[in-house]
């Protein structure tokens, strides 16, 4: 096993103090990579840590938006990546495994040919409707929109978005 070389004594120092290891397979530029750690192993340290564990479960960049796809019923896999045409096919498989996993969404396989494969929400990822909810009301909210997206075929309006540098808050 090839190991890493070791940081320098000051680097070592500096990247102490932001709590950062050095890994060997990281992309990297020269020879200087460093990732952060997980934050916790456990999360019940803080109040903070439920908002956490609730974004681990749904980060990815296309995730909440499946999910939202979701919430209007079942889907099959072409269905949901004509919603999503920027997503490409491996992205979209992992997202949805990793959801699944989870227990955000049954994924039912219908014994045919070709295979009929359906997704759909359980229970459990219902309970994420108020929260997906929220973050498209704050997006329709605190968002501007390119001129001209309503004309883009197929696509929702929410993939085109501008962050307005607060002036909405203004």
């Amino acid at each position: 096993m090839i190991s890493a070389p070791l940081l320098n004594e000051e680097k070592s120092e500096h990247y102490a103090v932001f709590r950062q290891e050095r890994t060997f397979n990281a992309h990297s530029v020269g020879n200087d990579t460093v990732m952060t750690r997980i934050r916790h192993q456990s999360l019940d340290c803080s109040p903070g840590c439920a908002v956490e564990a609730t974004l681990q479960l749904i980060d990815g960049k296309w995730k909440g938006v499946i999910l939202y796809h979701l919430l209007q019923g079942t889907l099959r896999f072409n269905a949901i990546r004509r919603r999503l045409p920027n997503i490409t096919q491996r992205m979209l498989t992992t997202q949805l495994r990793e959801l699944e996993r989870d227990g955000f969404v049954l994924r039912t396989v219908y014994p045919e040919v070709p295979p009929k494969v359906e997704y759909s929400l359980t229970p459990r990822g219902r309970t994420l409707e108020p929260v997906i909810m929220a973050l498209k009301k704050w997006g329709d909210e605190h968002t501007v929109f390119k001129p001209g997206a309503a004309d883009c075929k197929g696509q929702d309006e929410a993939f085109l978005p501008v962050i307005d540098s607060f002036s909405a808050a203004e």
